[in-house]
């Protein structure tokens, strides 16, 4: 067969595997766009097209047959328009597709997270340089904004800047054009289907009439929070079992009182009335939903609720400012005090010299969550009961009045949630090693609330 004619088969079979790819994405049948001078007059699909054909491919699970022929014809149309113009293209794609995700709901910090958990260190540090290169609105952007960018050493650019990055990116990291393509195309494949999340903070589009306004409340005690801090890192330090109880204890009974006195004082208007808000909080992988229980007990101690996202392997965490706050940095105590607990028991084996490593570690993080909440049950209990009897007054009603009010956000924000059961223990050497553990411990797209029970 000569060259021609191969040429042509291969022509018409890019063309085909498009037209396929592009039926089954739901997309139109018309190839012919503006994104590439001289696209329409060939009758046949631009740079921008197939560009964004090949990122939806890579992006749904289904569809991943099509991508050798995808990444075919994205090959040759970008070797048509040249390195520059298809660099042009790609960075002004990603703009967009960023642009659509901030009004999704995401932050910079939540899209790194699902980059990283999906796809590589590389393809994570292509998307710090997209944040980089982003048009920013002009207004003042939020401080937890502005920190998560820092966070990605994803420095602010001009506004207007130049939309061809993608080649100054793969020259740095030393990869050659087709590749450094390639991995451009699976980012914007994973970033594209991100699907809505409930806003958090304010997003760029709203920035100029929320500017300076879209950080914490203001209402969180950061000298209380110091304090348990500083309680929960004796604890961990410590090699004595009594006195890391003790000091865990007292973490919490230090965070229940101050939510105490500000409900009273919310309550009499000394201070201004908080609302519940959300917080999302992102639990890694191995063994997700186990750690996830543990959070779920946690914000349950602490008069907030749990949404869990098994998509993309988040918590939202539904509360007062001053509870998520507490709430956070005791899940993040508690966690490492039983990842170094469990890590320490090394692999495990039946009497056959099967492994039963994972199921024990599981059963390790379930045994510590279930054992963590009674203790934390406790001293919220303990912290109620004095308060009571220092302020001369049950208190009990102004908590459930606070969680009234929790409940009542979680509903309005997640309408959908439904409760499950969370994942079950197998191993019974786990469980008991997990509740051991947790003795010793410091105590400092669809939608799931963990039942805590």
């Amino acid at each position: 067969m000569g060259k021609r004619n191969r040429e042509r088969r291969e022509a018409k079979k890019r063309q085909k595997d498009l037209r396929r790819s592009r039926s089954r994405l739901g997309g139109s049948p018309d190839w012919e766009s503006a994104g590439v001078e001289g696209s329409a007059s060939r009758g046949r699909p631009d740079f921008r097209s197939i560009l964004l054909t090949y990122g939806r491919a890579f992006g749904v699970a289904e569809a991943a047959e099509l991508l050798p022929g995808l990444e075919s014809a994205l090959l040759h149309e970008a070797s048509m328009v040249g390195r520059a113009a298809a660099s042009l293209v790609y960075g002004t794609v990603v703009g967009e597709c960023l642009a659509a995700v901030w009004e999704g709901g995401w932050q910079p910090g939540e899209v790194s997270r699902v980059v990283r958990r999906r796809l590589t260190v590389r393809h994570a540090d292509l998307l710090a340089t997209a944040f980089a290169a982003y048009n920013w609105p002009k207004a003042q952007m939020p401080p937890r904004w502005a920190a998560q960018l820092s966070e990605l050493s994803a420095t602010e650019r001009a506004p207007g800047s130049d939309q061809a990055w993608l080649t100054s990116w793969a020259d740095a990291a030393g990869l050659d054009w087709p590749e450094a393509l390639i991995a451009g195309a699976q980012l914007l494949g994973v970033v594209s289907v991100l699907h809505r999340l409930e806003p958090l903070i304010a997003r760029p589009s709203q920035w100029s009439e929320h500017a300076g306004t879209t950080g914490p409340s203001g209402l969180v005690d950061e000298s209380v929070l110091a304090k348990v801090r500083a309680l929960l890192a004796k604890a961990e330090s410590t090699t004595f079992e009594e006195e890391a109880n003790a000091l865990t204890a007292k973490a919490q009974e230090l965070i229940s009182r101050h939510a105490i006195d500000d409900a009273l004082a919310q309550g009499a208007g000394h201070q201004p009335r908080e609302v519940p808000r959300a917080q999302r909080i992102w639990v890694d992988d191995p063994y997700a939903s186990a750690k996830g229980q543990l959070l779920a007990v946690v914000g349950a101690s602490n008069r907030a609720r749990v949404i869990w996202d098994a998509t993309y392997g988040y918590m939202s965490v539904v509360g007062f400012e001053s509870d998520l706050e507490a709430v956070e940095i005791l899940f993040t105590s508690l966690l490492v005090q039983a990842s170094h607990a469990m890590l320490a028991r090394g692999k495990v084996s039946d009497e056959r010299g099967r492994s039963r490593t994972r199921s024990f570690r599981q059963s390790f993080y379930l045994a510590f969550a279930s054992r963590i909440h009674e203790r934390l049950s406790a001293a919220s209990r303990e912290a109620a009961t004095q308060a009571s009897a220092d302020l001369g007054r049950e208190v009990l009603p102004v908590l459930a009045s606070r969680q009234d009010d929790v409940d009542a956000a979680m509903k309005r924000m997640f309408p959908s949630v439904r409760t499950m059961a969370g994942p079950a223990a197998s191993n019974a050497e786990g469980w008991n090693a997990g509740r051991v553990a947790a003795e010793m411990a410091s105590l400092g797209p669809k939608h799931e609330e963990l039942a805590t029970s």
